[in-house]
């Protein structure tokens, strides 16, 4: 499996956006800003089941998904409790930080612990509420991408609409309980860490 980063950015600005490939998929985790680049990725890739995966519905982890299915037909899954943030800019914060995404809906929606199958990868997800409300992170094969939940030696903020800090605590802890030290996790935000290098150096963690 080969993990791609196909957007990085500022948090002003938009999220990392990350490509998927596997002989028989093509997924894009959360395009927070439409680019030709994308729109190759599926295209290049039409051979394969595709997705597009959202850890959340945060503007800048959303605003390139409804053209990018335009453009290629690829379906858009977000967690169950998450997806009315996509048609309602007081929660993903469109047009407070950048110009209002027109409201849209999620072809399918997951629930907690819910694993399904897109080609030939395996994918469990975990609904991780604090940073948001319905926050999902995806673990797949020994990688874990979380979204906003957890960065490298730091945690998600909370006091955005949705956020709360008890959730966001009971989450972490879960997330620690459940992944083990080799567990590689792409954020939403910033550099690649592990779970082992968050337990250990996280000062949120300790």
């Amino acid at each position: 499996m080969e993990v791609e980063f196909l957007l990085t950015g500022h948090l002003a600005t938009y999220a990392n956006c990350y490509g998927i490939l596997t002989e028989k998929a093509a997924i894009i985790v959360d395009p927070g800003k439409y680019t030709p680049e994308l729109k190759k990725f599926f295209t290049e890739n039409s051979d394969k089941t595709r997705l597009i995966l959202i850890t959340h519905a945060h503007y800048d982890h959303i605003g390139g998904a409804l053209q990018l299915r335009k453009e290629t037909g690829v379906k858009i899954a977000i967690g169950k409790n998450e997806e009315f943030a996509l048609s309602d800019c007081a929660f993903n914060l469109s047009g407070r930080f950048t110009p209002e995404i027109p409201a849209f809906n999620a072809d399918y929606t997951i629930e907690d612990e819910e694993e399904f199958t897109v080609g030939d990868v395996t994918i469990k997800a975990f609904e991780t509420p604090g940073h948001t409300v319905g926050g999902m992170c995806y673990l797949i094969n020994d990688c874990l991408f979380s979204g906003d939940m957890l960065f490298y030696e730091t945690v998600g903020r909370v006091d955005l609409p949705g956020g709360n800090i008890g959730d966001m605590k009971e989450s972490l802890d879960r997330m620690m309980w459940l992944f083990e030290d080799d567990v590689r996790v792409y954020s939403g935000h910033g550099e690649p860490t592990t779970i082992g290098h968050e337990r250990k150096c996280n000062p949120y963690l300790r």
